[in-house]
């Protein structure tokens, strides 16, 4: 009877674990959110390209703390303007808000201003899902 019992329990874990119900214990990254981006056009060092200035939120919701990684911000025009942030490590169920000026270029709104940011942009983190790492908006100029 027991070793009847045992071998129901060992073919219950092991169909959870093949069908994917058991809960990893690997961290998950996300962009929880972003902000407005903020185009600044007035540099006197380079008349008609302008900085932009990016505010966002990326949390862990995985089940374990991540090491560092970093975070890609791309912005219009064609997302050229890039900019990497390194973080040093996010604890499981933490949060923590970034912001980066990225490299003079053009105007971001052409006429609108177009963000994108990858967190764990180099695949630093061996996460539970590694498929829910980008955020894009759109900000109607």
């Amino acid at each position: 009877m027991i070793k009847r019992f045992l071998l129901l329990v060992l073919i219950f874990s092991l169909t959870m674990l093949i069908i994917g119900c058991v809960p990893s214990s690997r961290p998950d990254l996300i962009v929880q959110s972003l902000g407005d981006p903020d185009v600044d056009c007035s540099l006197a060092a380079a008349p008609g390209f302008c900085a932009t200035t990016v505010t966002f939120t990326i949390a862990n919701i995985g089940a374990a703390d991540a090491g560092p990684f970093k975070v890609l911000v791309r912005a219009d025009p064609g997302l050229a303007q890039q900019g990497t942030v390194s973080v040093s490590g996010l604890a499981a169920g933490a949060t923590t808000t970034l912001t980066i000026t990225l490299p003079p270029s053009g105007n971001c709104y052409d006429p609108d201003c177009d963000i994108c940011i990858t967190v764990d942009s180099d695949s630093e983190v061996i996460e539970s899902n590694e498929g829910n790492n980008d955020l894009c908006e759109l900000t109607i100029g």
